[in-house]
């Protein structure tokens, strides 16, 4: 009897014990998705974001947020750039609207045709990120595996023709 006893005490304890640590878990509730995808539909991504950005491609994907939107193609077969505009007049983190937080060991400034400053962030040989600033807004463009600055340009003037096709 004694040990029936000791076993249903010990019994109530241990299940006491693993309920009251349960109640204790902090319940995370995660912040909503901004982005809305958009496909390959810019017109979408216009009237989310609240802004156009005629970006002329094939095999690329878009999605917005207010205020924002990125479109995703790739460079090659094995890298994918984002590339992001906002139409901000606001300077928000230094003009990096990327999204990326890496710590890259050099950050400068380089110059593109037609003397347009770019802030890049990489390493001794690859460019992973790269802002600018323009009339139209800011910019931004982000390659995981890294860029040249051979790509860069590219993605400068796909902006640059985007922009201007608005224009004319």
């Amino acid at each position: 009897m004694k040990k029936l006893i000791f076993l249903l005490l010990t019994f109530v304890v241990f299940v006491s014990c693993f309920a009251k640590k349960a109640e204790k878990q902090p319940t995370f509730v995660g912040m909503a998705n901004p982005w809305t995808d958009c496909g390959t539909d810019f017109e979408q991504a216009s009237l989310i974001a609240g802004f156009s950005f005629p970006l002329k491609l094939s095999n690329c994907d878009v999605r917005a947020m207010n205020g924002m939107i990125e479109v995703r193609y790739p460079l090659d077969e094995k890298r994918t750039v984002y590339v992001r505009k906002t139409d901000s007049d606001k300077l928000v983190n230094n003009g990096d609207i990327s999204g990326v937080y890496v710590d890259y060991p050099i950050k400068k400034e380089i110059t593109l045709k037609d003397c347009v400053p770019v802030q890049t962030r990489g390493s001794r040989d690859k460019i992973y990120v790269m802002n600018m600033v323009a009339s139209a807004g800011y910019y931004s463009a982000y390659c995981k595996y890294g860029m040249t600055v051979e790509e860069i340009e590219d993605i400068y003037n796909l902006i640059a023709e985007a922009e201007m096709s608005k224009i004319v």
